[in-house]
């Protein structure tokens, strides 16, 4: 039976995957989401799979996951990051990683007894897997934390990284008292400069996809904005509607002047037959703003 519900999610993963980085942060999990695709190449479907519900079960019913990028995600560590609001870029400043605070946190503090439970929890789990299995899911939790310095030695040294990033009850452990990570160093990482990327990558003319010419990677003005806010019919008469599909901040923009647009029509609406001058008020209060 068909089911429109697949039909949004996959629409919902084609417009993600020509979403063009609006700020540092974007640029950044860009770059992660390459890097994890670069590293898992060389597994098959089924041993991600298998990867996944050892983490799923690691983790517990609670806290599950639907994808390997989200069970190693550095910017859940991330509230009020300056870089949410930057413009992308190609170098930034992330918290340090949970296995690295576990270097500095005191062996008596309930970090490391958390910490140590977690590690024996994930060793039993992942006893039936093979050395190289474990030191690839290792390599593929490096990707995804964008983790330019670790290297592993043993199946010890990958068990110990993968339970210490990937535990539910430490994040909690986190959103409680963010304490410790905030006195870990941080760590400066350099990338690609992926809004050019994404840009090459959207200008190939491939059947899968719409053809973007130059005149779509161009941000609307603010007038513009204002414009299609209070008629979105305006937006397709510009020429340049596929910009709004892969440009995040234009889409913030747009839903910010969009709310507006409602707030005020709701505040200076009144008998039928008044919508001239609804509609002055609203190019009045807009001005003003």
């Amino acid at each position: 039976m068909h089911n429109p519900t697949t039909d949004i999610e996959q629409m919902i993963q084609e417009l993600n995957a020509i979403q063009l980085p609006g700020s540092l942060m974007e640029s950044f999990d860009a770059y992660r989401e390459d890097t994890l695709r670069t590293a898992t190449r060389e597994f098959t479907s089924s041993q991600l799979n298998w990867y996944l519900d050892l983490l799923n079960r690691f983790r517990g019913p609670d806290d599950q996951k639907g994808s390997l990028l989200d069970v190693f995600d550095p910017e859940m560590y991330t509230v009020n990051h300056p870089a949410w609001d930057e413009p992308p870029g190609t170098r930034i400043q992330m918290p340090a990683l949970t296995s690295e605070v576990a270097t500095l946190a005191d062996r008596n503090s309930e970090f490391a007894d958390l910490a140590r439970e977690e590690i024996r929890e994930f060793c039993d789990l992942a006893e039936s897997f093979a050395d190289e299995e474990v030191l690839g899911l290792a390599r593929i939790a490096q990707a995804a934390l964008v983790d330019q310095k670790t290297t592993f030695h043993s199946r010890k040294d990958a068990i110990r990284y993968v339970a210490l990033n990937a535990s539910a009850l430490l994040e909690d452990l986190w959103a409680e008292d963010d304490s410790l990570w905030l006195r870990a160093p941080t760590r400066q990482i350099e990338f690609e400069e992926m809004l050019a990327k994404r840009q090459t990558d959207l200008r190939r003319n491939e059947t899968t996809r719409p053809v973007f010419e130059e005149k779509d990677f161009t941000c609307y003005a603010d007038d513009e904005i204002r414009a299609f806010a209070f008629d979105v019919r305006t937006l397709l008469l510009t020429g340049r509607a596929r910009h709004l599909a892969i440009c995040p901040r234009c889409q913030r923009r747009l839903e910010f002047w969009t709310g507006l647009v409602e707030k005020l029509r709701s505040r200076y609406s009144t008998a039928r037959g008044e919508s001239g001058c609804i509609r002055a008020i609203l190019l009045s209060a807009c001005i003003r703003i």
